[in-house]
C-alpha cells in the first residue's frame, strides 16, 4: 500500500455474511459471485479500494457460530453477537455496525438501519402470496416495507423488480440502482462434461429442467408438455430437488425421463452444455438466473413470457405462457425439430448472457458505496420508467 493511501482516513463497509452458511441458491449465488468478483478485481490485499478521494474497507460479519470462513483471503470475516438467524440480523447487526455502514445482499436485513445498502431480488411475497406459510409471508412483507423504506439506497436485479417494489411497496425510482447478475462464472473453466460420467443420461439430445419444491417454479408444465408430445417428446432431465406434489397427477415415465435430483456447480454447468433446451416455465421471476446461466453455456432457452424473463433473455429465447403448457410443448417441438433454429438460438444467446457482467455490476456497487457512503453527490438510479 503506498503512503498517501496509508494516511487517507478510512471509512468501514461491513457485508451482512449470514448467508456464507446456506446452500447456495440465486440470492447466495449473486452474494458470492458479487463478492468475488470485488475480492479479485477491486480491492487490494486488505480489501480496501479508493473512491472519490476516499478510502473504503470492505469486511464480512456473521454470527458468532458461523462455520464458514471466507472464501476471499483480502476479505476478513469477523464472528459475533448472541443470537443466531434473524434475531442476529435484527438485533446483534445493527447494534455492532451502529455509525458505520452495512451492505446486505440476500434480500434481508437490520429493519432501522439507515446506513445501510439492501439487496432485494423481488416482490414475491406480495405478488403470489400463496406461495409461502403465512408466518413467512408476513415477516417478509414487513421485512421489505420497513428495510425498504429505511435503507439509504436499494439494489435490484432487474428494471422489473424496480418497478414491482415501487408499486408493491411505493420504494421511489429515485431510491433504487440497477445491478444485473452477471454471466462470467458460467464462461470459466468449471464447467466439465466429463463429470457428468457418473450420471446415466440419455443417448439422445435431451430438455433440461431445473426444478424446486417451490410451486412458482412451474415444474408441473414441464411434465405436462412432455405428456402432450408423445412419442415426438425429447428425453428430459431433471435437476434440482422436487416433491411429487410438484407433478399435479402425471406419472413420471422413467423411459423419457431422468431425474438426477442436487447436482453441484461443475456438474449443472456440464449438463447445460449437453442440453438440446433449457424449459424455464416460472411464473414469476426477479431475475432469473438459469436462462441466463445455459445462454452464457450455448444452451438455448425456453422460457415464460413474463416478468422478468424477456429482459433477461431478449430476442435470444423461445417464450411460451406459464399458464398454458401447450405453448410451452409446441416450443419444444420447434427447437427440437430445428438444427437451424437452435443454432440461431446459441448465437445470440451468447451475445445476450456477455451484455450482463459480475465485474460491471461489481464496480457499479463500489462506486454506490463511494458516493452515498462519502455523501459527494448522486448515484445512477432506475428511472421512473424502468430505465437505468
Amino acid at each position: 500500500m503506498s503512503m498517501i493511501n496509508a494516511t487517507l482516513e478510512t471509512t468501514t463497509v461491513w457485508v451482512n455474511a449470514r448467508f456464507l452458511d446456506r446452500p447456495v441458491t440465486g440470492v447466495e449465488r449473486v452474494a458470492k459471485e458479487l463478492l468475488g468478483v470485488l475480492a479479485t478485481e477491486y480491492l487490494d490485499d486488505e480489501g480496501c479500494w479508493l473512491e472519490n478521494g476516499r478510502r473504503f474497507r470492505l469486511r464480512l460479519i456473521a454470527p458468532a457460530a458461523a462455520i464458514t470462513a471466507s472464501p476471499w483471503p483480502n476479505l476478513e470475516l469477523r464472528r459475533t453477537g448472541m443470537f443466531q438467524g434473524h434475531a442476529w440480523e435484527q438485533f446483534d447487526l445493527p447494534w455492532l455496525t451502529r455509525g458505520q455502514w452495512l451492505l446486505s445482499l440476500c434480500n434481508t436485513g437490520p429493519l432501522l438501519k439507515r446506513r445501510h445498502v439492501l439487496f432485494i431480488h423481488d416482490a414475491q411475497p406480495f405478488v403470489i402470496p400463496e406461495n409461502f406459510s403465512l408466518p413467512f409471508r408476513l415477516w417478509y412483507q414487513l421485512m421489505f416495507i420497513v428495510a425498504g423504506r429505511s435503507s439509504r439506497r436499494i439494489l435490484v436485479n432487474s428494471r422489473f423488480t424496480s418497478v414491482e417494489l415501487q408499486r408493491c411497496i411505493g420504494i421511489p425510482f429515485e431510491k433504487m440502482v440497477l445491478c444485473y447478475p452477471g454471466s462470467e462464472h458460467v464462461r470459466s473453466d468449471i464447467a466439465n462434461t466429463a463429470a457428468l460420467s457418473r450420471f446415466d443420461l440419455p443417448e439422445h439430445p435431451f430438455v433440461l429442467a431445473v426444478a424446486s419444491a417451490n410451486p412458482n417454479k412451474n415444474f408441473s408444465a414441464v411434465v405436462n408438455a412432455l405428456d402432450a408430445l408423445g412419442d415426438a417428446a425429447p428425453p428430459c432431465v431433471i435437476v434440482g430437488r422436487t416433491n411429487q406434489q410438484q407433478f399435479g397427477g402425471v406419472t413420471l415415465d422413467p423411459q423419457r425421463v431422468t431425474h438426477l435430483g442436487y447436482v453441484g456447480d461443475e456438474e449443472l454447468l456440464g449438463l447445460y452444455r449437453r442440453a438440446l433446451c433449457l424449459v424455464f416455465p416460472s411464473f414469476y421471476e426477479g431475475f432469473g438466473l438459469p436462462p441466463l446461466e445455459a445462454m452464457a453455456s450455448g444452451c438455448p432457452v425456453i422460457t415464460s413470457q413474463t416478468s422478468a424473463m424477456p429482459e433477461v433473455a431478449g430476442s435470444a429465447a423461445e417464450y411460451c405462457d406459464p399458464h398454458d403448457f401447450h405453448t410451452l410443448a409446441t416450443a419444444i417441438r420447434r427447437v427440437s425439430q430445428s438444427q437451424r433454429r437452435r443454432r440461431e438460438m446459441i448465437e445470440r444467446g451468447n451475445v445476450r448472457a456477455k451484455t450482463f457482467s459480475w465485474k460491471t455490476s461489481g464496480q457499479s456497487i463500489l462506486s454506490l458505496i463511494g458516493r452515498t457512503a462519502g455523501a459527494n453527490g448522486p448515484v445512477a438510479t432506475v428511472k421512473a420508467n424502468g430505465g437505468s
